[in-house]
């Protein structure tokens, strides 16, 4: 496709100048999202090869950040000399600093442009379980939290006439991650202490296919080990999955096909024009939401960790549903626990 350039444009958030270009661009920097617009119009910097929506520049430029200061975007950085960036890790996830990151000189935090993409509101106007408006508490400060009792280290939301101080995941209803149905904080429950969101409660959590029935209090907590489904091997975003490693994979967003017989390996249903990710040689074909599958998973009625695995035995039957698949499997590795679970159940 032709496209056209426009050299010279500079701007406070990066050191480089920038290329006005019209063109179909893979992904954009600042949202990672591909162009899904009517104009593709980018800015591009030549030096560090990265591509940005218009709207996404213009966005960062008229919307100062909660510092209120400019912030500088990386492509590309080294992190580890830069030993006083937030420890190499995103301000507001907390997750370690990707290839690409925000920074803000002045008050010497960084963060992940995924995370700059979808920024915090400043004040929740009408919380659904406190009378009075929240106001996004921007700064490193040790507080607990008055909802779910757990202490934090940054970024609460206040209430300055209760003198109230609260996680954003926890000003709204919780939903038992068991029974599904809400949970009343004023008879407690239990939250997990790693992600804020997930709380149970506590009949639920002592039920006997949830609870193992030791007491863990003093107990280390054991590190969850994190192994990813596929490596991204290129800046197409195209992968290699662990289920079919001999071949490369390549995201379309929108699969269309004429063959009603088209199934994605992982989950055994139909592709109906969702995003999914093909094989650039053969006709494997998986889901985007299947490709991401976390290759270990935990599941409310098994007490042990169970593990993805691909399989082409069409008798495998779901301990849980009672279905027959062929497709992939959740199933416990532990010794004398051998319990097979359909992935559509256990997502």
């Amino acid at each position: 496709m032709s496209s056209t350039d426009v050299e010279g444009y500079t701007f406070p958030f990066h050191d480089h100048p920038l290329s006005y270009v019209v063109r179909a661009v893979e992904h954009c920097l600042l949202c990672s999202r591909p162009s899904r617009r009517s104009s593709n119009i980018y800015y591009h910097c030549k030096e560090c090869d990265a591509y940005m929506h218009e709207e996404c520049v213009g966005h960062l430029l008229c919307q100062p950040f909660m510092c209120n200061h400019v912030l500088k975007v990386f492509f590309d950085t080294i992190l580890s000399p830069l030993d006083s960036i937030t420890d190499n890790c995103c301000y507001l996830c907390r997750d370690e600093l990707w290839r690409w990151f925000a920074r803000c000189t002045i008050c010497n935090i960084s963060m992940d442009v995924r995370c700059l993409a979808k920024r915090q509101p400043l004040t929740i106007s009408e919380p659904k379980n406190h009378k009075h408006s929240l106001t996004l508490l921007f700064r490193l400060v040790t507080f607990t939290c008055n909802a779910c009792g757990v202490e934090d280290d940054r970024n609460p939301y206040v209430c300055l006439e209760c003198n109230l101080m609260v996680h954003k995941d926890c000003e709204g209803d919780k939903e038992c991650g068991v029974c599904r149905k809400t949970i009343n904080w004023v008879y407690g429950g239990y939250q997990c202490s790693r992600c804020p969101s997930y709380a149970v409660h506590s009949r639920c959590a002592t039920r006997r296919e949830v609870w193992d029935g030791l007491e863990l209090e003093d107990v280390p907590e054991e590190e969850e080990e994190i192994e990813d489904p596929f490596k991204v091997i290129n800046e197409k975003g195209d992968i290699v999955h662990f289920c079919h490693e001999k071949h490369i994979l390549r995201l379309d967003e929108n699969y269309v096909t004429d063959d009603a017989y088209m199934q994605c390996r992982c989950c055994i249903l139909a592709i109906n024009g969702d995003p999914c990710y093909k094989c650039v040689e053969c006709d494997f074909i998986l889901h985007e939401a299947c490709a991401n599958l976390p290759r270990k998973k935990r599941h409310l009625l098994h007490n042990h960790k169970l593990t993805l695995l691909s399989t082409l035995d069409p008798y495998i039957k779901c301990r849980a549903c009672g279905v027959y698949t062929d497709g992939f499997i959740y199933k416990c590795l532990h010794e004398d626990c051998e319990v097979p679970e359909n992935v559509r159940f256990v997502t």
